[in-house]
């Protein structure tokens, strides 16, 4: 379905209703509503068609791959659907460079996501009645769409991605979803279920938006070679292709976003080696919550475009995620894994904490014994210099204890605030990334490890924490919040900027505050609430134009 390359100039020198920058779940997601409202879309992405021939699909890259000391280079990566260029971490004030967890390629993140999709609870979408006037959290008092308003798009989002889950008893809301039956719990689930339940604790299976084809693994962390993943290629890229209303460039870098007079005029790209311009009535911006700021950071003038508010970049969070291992008598058997999730500890003596869910199978030994050895490198100094000697031993345990293991993972929301953000480097290209737990935080994931130690202290569990590492960035967001004042936020209720009439921004930079769970189906409610206001609006037809006055 990928567009031929000798048909490509032609899409390039058309104007479009609108160009989507990114394939991730907030892009593909509005471009296929507006191909299949007729509208003429084309997706703009800088990686490849993942899944054509000479894709890396089916595990681990690391484990695919040839072993270096430096890891995959940057075309195993490409290959791979995972980002190929390093983010520098200036959160100690020493840059340091990261390659954090990120898709591109078509389908962005979500090619490579737990393909999770759990609905926010009521209460995230006024962060105000749940946390403190303190502690210098840039939080606003309420989202400007309650819960109720987007409550009909979670339900056509769980459609199209073919959600399946049992109700979580503590969501108000659960009852009212119309999702498919997931499959049965395996010996592991149950057991663990049963114990969870014994402390008074309400386990459920988590909302996948997965097709559990014979032989499925789940695919966390890497492309799904089976088709069983309903990630936003499978779901609405190639079904938006098909209809022969959107086309697909890709291997396309978008560089900067040209303006004039408060309208987009079109979007400078590389392309095969030369600079192209690309226009369209409407420009989204889709590249993710790392990479969408910094395009509007490049674009404009010196404080960037759409940034009168100075908020461009500010307010990222990423959820302080930190993982358990978890022993049972059960031996895990093969097939899905990731199914039970919990939601005891949303909310706790009046604040809010987050989400503990199965996190499926972990990566090999050996990648998860590099990860200690970076955690470790800063405290053990010269003694790293006999990681060599050790590696094997160190892979030898870590192996036995996955192998006896159930893995969990914890989410646990992160506050906004303005410090915490995506800059460029001097050369106005290079991305920079500070990020700091602060205090009220800190406090909060201490209480958050603290229940969820009682809660599995039935059981022998190994935590491993993960929350300090900034290289955690799979549910990066907020660095384009949208509200209703342009003092104060960077898009208005409908995603469009303040400052720029037809330019909008679909993906996790719109978020406003993290939520204390899975953020993928917020984006691609929110991308078909999105298309709706765009449909009644920009793209009405003249005797369809709501009336004025």
């Amino acid at each position: 379905m990928e567009t031929p390359q000798d048909e490509a100039r032609a899409l390039i020198d058309r104007v479009w209703d609108a160009v989507v920058v990114g394939t991730g779940i907030g892009g593909a997601t509005l471009g296929h509503a507006l191909a299949q409202a007729g509208l003429s879309v084309l997706f703009l992405e800088r990686g490849q068609f993942n899944g054509a021939a000479g894709s890396i699909a089916g595990g681990w890259l690391e484990a695919l791959v040839p072993a270096r000391p430096e890891g995959p280079n940057s075309e195993e990566r490409r290959r791979a659907g995972r980002l190929d260029a390093p983010i520098s971490d200036v959160s100690s004030g020493e840059a340091k460079p990261i390659l954090p967890l990120l898709g591109i390629g078509t389908g962005g993140s979500s090619a490579l996501y737990g393909m999770v999709m759990e609905r926010f609870f009521p209460s995230d979408f006024t962060p105000g009645d749940w946390f403190p006037k303190s502690g210098g959290a840039n939080l606003p008092e309420r989202w400007p769409v309650s819960y109720d308003e987007m409550a009909p798009f979670y339900a056509r989002a769980e459609a199209l991605y073919g959600v399946r889950a049992t109700p979580d008893p503590l969501h108000e809301c659960a009852g009212a979803r119309g999702i498919k039956e997931p499959p049965p719990l395996h010996a592991v689930s149950r057991e663990l279920a049963q114990g969870l339940r014994g402390r008074g604790l309400h386990p459920y299976h988590v909302p996948m938006a997965c097709e559990y084809r014979d032989g499925c693994r789940e695919c966390l962390g890497f492309l799904c070679p089976m088709a069983c993943k309903n990630d936003s290629a499978r779901a609405c890229l190639k079904p938006a292709l098909a209809s022969g209303k959107a086309h697909l460039l890709t291997g396309c870098t978008v560089e900067r976003i040209r303006a004039r007079d408060g309208e987009v005029v079109g979007v400078e790209a590389s392309w095969q080696g030369e600079t192209v311009f690309i226009k369209g009535r409407i420009v989204a911006l889709a590249a993710g919550a790392v990479h969408s700021p910094a395009l509007l950071l490049r674009s404009g003038g010196a404080g960037g475009l759409a940034n009168g508010s100075g908020q461009v970049g500010r307010n990222l969070m990423r959820h302080l995620i930190d993982y358990y291992l978890v022993r049972t008598r059960a031996r895990a058997e093969p097939g899905p894994v990731k199914q039970l999730a919990l939601n005891d500890f949303y909310h706790h003596e009046g604040t809010k904490l987050g989400t503990l869910q199965a996190n499926g199978r972990m990566p090999p030994a050996r990648i998860v014994a590099a990860g200690l050895r970076a955690d470790w490198r800063p405290h053990i100094g010269p003694f790293d210099a006999l990681w060599p000697l050790a590696r094997p031993a160190v892979e030898w345990q870590v192996a036995r204890m996955l192998r006896r293991s159930h893995i969990f993972v914890s989410f646990l929301e992160d506050l906004p605030h303005a410090e915490n953000r995506i800059t460029l480097g001097e050369d106005g290209r290079a991305i920079r990334l500070a990020y700091k737990i602060p205090p009220a935080d800190q406090e909060r994931l201490a209480r958050f490890r603290r229940l969820i130690g009682q809660s599995l202290s039935d059981f022998r569990v190994r935590p491993i924490h993960r929350a300090h590492l900034n290289a955690m960035l799979g549910h990066v967001c907020g660095t384009c919040r949208f509200g209703d004042d342009p003092a104060t936020s960077v898009l208005d209720r409908n995603n469009r900027t303040h400052e720029v009439a037809n330019l909008y921004v679909v993906d996790g930079s719109f978020l406003p505050t993290s939520g204390g769970t899975n953020p993928s189906l917020t984006i691609a409610a929110n991308a078909l609430r999105v298309a709706d206001a765009m449909l009644r609006t920009v793209f009405a037809r003249p005797e369809e134009t709501p009336a004025t006055g």
